[in-house]
Parts: structure tokens; sequence; C-alpha cells
């Protein structure tokens, strides 16, 4: 009896932590990043890789930037970081270590990617929806839903990668 309540409470407490949202608070975006410090939910289904789970990102512009993607039981499973001239990406099979190597794997230039999540270097359209901010680029476009949903999405042939922000700072 004993054995089957303990089961059953560690049972309940795996699925109840399982299933418990996060709740995203609201977030002040600045017009232009140049400091960010962000806890994220990565969405990314692009050319042959997909993963969805937590992600930590630090981003000081122009020079730094460094993701941490996590799988459920807390490992890391994706590492990039790049500081000036150095440059690190890590995943389960491939060790990369120049930009031109990212832009080859992923066919996206990594300063361009720094810009996007900066809003830097952008022509800004109003798409019909004002929560919605889209940016067209020459082999992607960027979606940012900033007011309510705290998202950055870009679309290309290549597939779809979105970040939705959990938590931010702009300040270290």
């Amino acid at each position: 009896m004993r054995r089957s309540f303990l089961w059953a409470l560690c049972l309940f407490l795996l699925f109840s932590c399982a299933l418990l949202q996060k709740i995203t608070e609201k977030i002040n975006w600045p017009e232009h990043i140049e400091y960010i410090e962000a806890i994220c939910e990565l969405d990314m289904a692009w050319m042959d890789m997909n993963y969805s789970g937590s992600m930590s990102l630090v981003m000081e512009y122009p020079d730094r930037l460094s993701i941490e993607a996590y799988s459920p039981f807390g490992d890391t499973v994706f590492f990039l970081n790049r500081y000036r001239n150095h440059f690190l990406l890590l995943t389960g099979e491939e060790r990369i270590t120049s930009e031109k190597g990212f832009q080859e794997k992923f066919n996206l230039n990594i300063r361009d990617f720094i810009d996007d999540l900066a809003l830097k270097n952008v022509v800004h359209t109003k798409s019909e929806n004002s929560e919605e901010l889209e940016i067209k680029k020459d082999r992607y476009r960027i979606i940012y839903r900033l007011k309510n949903e705290n998202t950055i999405c870009w679309e290309a042939i290549e597939g779809k990668i979105c970040i939705k922000f959990i938590e931010a700072k702009f300040t270290r």
C-alpha cells in the first residue's frame, strides 16, 4: 500500500512539472537592443534539424552571442558562442569553429542573425496586425510579435526558427 502511494505521488509530481506552462512576463522591448539576457523557448524546423525546448540567450551587440539549448532533462543539446573573432558551435554530432561553417550549415549569416535579434539595420513595415512587425530580407523574413507574444520568427525556404522570450533583461 505504501509503495503504491509513493509511486502515485512520484507520477503526480512528474506529470505536474512536465505539464506546467511557463508564464511569460510582460517584457518592455526597447527600440534597439544593445544587450539582452533571456530565458526562451526555441521551436526550430530548419533544413534537416528539428528542435523544440528551452534555451538561454545572451547578446551584447555587435560582438557577443551565446545560445544554449537544453533537453527536457537539462542537458545541453546545442551550444553557440560567438565573441568578436572567436566562434564555436557544438551540437550532438558537430563542432563548427567558424562563422563560415555556421553559414554553410544553416544558410544564415551569424552577423545578420545578431542584427535581427538587436532590431538593427532593418526597414520596418507594419503588417495589418499592429501587434506584428515583419521585415523582409533577401533570403528570409523575420516576424516580430513583441507586444503580447514576445516572439521572433525567421521564415525561409529552409524552414522556420521561432524564439519565444519567457524572461528578458536589457541591462547588465
